[in-house]
């Protein structure tokens, strides 16, 4: 990986973009513009925080208690599960969601044009990664950070045969109060809710916490909004390229997480745009997918 001194001397923008330190000497990008203030690490190629330059909190939550080590995912902002989401799905003892996200992305690209940053990190086949899966890939991800966030995960298949992939981004949401929040826009579709064995169960009205959340949303609109009473706010996200919405709390679970304070279940939700399950994505020799999600600050009149 790159120096810091290298990085910023490729890629940094004396105006709003630079490479710092990060905890346990993990590399950063910090973005700081008068539209808005971002953090980005190159571990995962992850997305720590972003807050826009009028608003009072950071849309993102992340843990106080987070760890930041190779082997790890740090918790909180928006991971990447990719190349597949949940549990092994090949029983072969690795690691839940995947690889990428505890893998470091190499830096390709930083623009900073009339205050929007657009970041585009790589990641590609290694003989590290073909212990954990065989096949020839390569991921592009670009960070649109402005008045609104927006994040583009490209897998391109390099390969001479298909292969299989699940994904989704990872969203941790921060919220005033989980009891007060609820999430519009999935009013009507079917879910399968994995706190009771993946029962396929009907969405009536909005969604609203009240205990352990684990679920998949079937054939997912493109928009959809988190309201929250406590912080005065609505949250839009919109997505293009997933057919899911996985929306997950660990409720009092969260407490046996080593990278999570007891209360601090009550300070999130996961809304995550994915393609998971029946939904995942054959891509072809030489073929691409991708999904492009956007996240923003919505007045409550819009």
């Amino acid at each position: 990986m790159q120096s810091l001194t290298t990085l910023n001397r490729l890629f940094g923008k004396q105006d709003g973009l630079k490479f710092i330190d990060g905890p346990s000497g993990m590399p950063l990008i910090d973005i700081a513009t008068s539209r808005a203030t971002a953090t980005v690490a190159l571990y995962g190629g992850q997305l720590l925080s972003y807050k826009p330059a009028k608003a009072e909190h950071d849309l993102f939550y992340l843990s106080k208690t987070a760890i930041y080590q190779q082997g790890k995912a740090i918790r909180g902002g928006v991971p990447l599960c990719w190349p597949w989401f949940g549990d092994d799905p090949g029983n072969l003892g690795r690691q839940a969601h995947g690889f990428a996200r505890n893998l470091f992305w190499d830096v390709l690209d930083c623009q900073l044009h009339d205050d929007n940053a657009e970041i585009t990190l790589g990641l590609e086949t290694t003989a590290t990664s073909k212990q954990w899966w065989p096949c020839e890939f390569r991921l592009r991800k670009k960070i649109h950070i402005g008045d609104s966030v927006k994040i583009s995960l490209t897998t391109e298949n390099k390969g001479d045969i298909p292969f299989t992939i699940s994904k989704a981004l990872h969203s941790y949401f921060l919220v005033g109060d989980i009891n007060k929040i609820r999430i519009s826009g999935l009013d009507g579709l079917e879910y399968l809710d994995k706190t009771v064995g993946f029962e396929r169960r009907k969405q009536t009205g909005d969604i609203t916490a009240q205990g352990e959340t684990d679920r998949v949303y079937l054939n997912a609109p493109n928009k959809l909004r988190i309201v929250d009473e406590v912080l005065n706010r609505q949250i839009e996200i919109e997505q293009i390229g997933a057919e899911n919405v996985v929306v997950w709390n660990p409720w009092d679970k969260g407490a046996t997480l080593c990278d999570m304070s007891e209360s601090d279940y009550q300070q999130f939700i996961c809304v995550e745009s994915a393609n998971a399950l029946a939904n995942s994505v054959i891509i072809a020799p030489g073929g691409a997918h991708n999904t492009r999600v956007s996240y923003k600050l919505v007045d409550s009149q819009e």
